[in-house]
């Protein structure tokens, strides 16, 4: 009886180690998914302001310059 123990205990120690192999690699793992996500994340705000920033100021400073230009362009029309 205690032999059965004892390889069952073995059996059990050799399970748990391997479950411990098993959880660093899965929490290995999800570290690099972690960054993963957070520079994707960061990208993407990154494209939106890249493209958002520039309309926001066309619309900010551009219609005074196509007022003016068409002005221009009236002027030259009227002469």
């Amino acid at each position: 009886m205690a032999e059965t123990d004892k390889t069952e205990g073995e059996k059990l120690e050799s399970l748990l180690r391997d479950n411990l192999e098993s959880t660093a690699k899965i929490l290995k793992d999800i570290r690099f998914i972690k960054k993963s996500l957070r520079w994707q994340r960061i990208w993407s705000v990154f494209r939106f302001l890249l493209i958002v920033v520039p309309i926001i100021l066309g619309f900010i400073y551009l219609p005074p310059l196509i007022k003016e230009t068409l002005e221009t362009y009236r002027n030259l029309l009227i002469r």
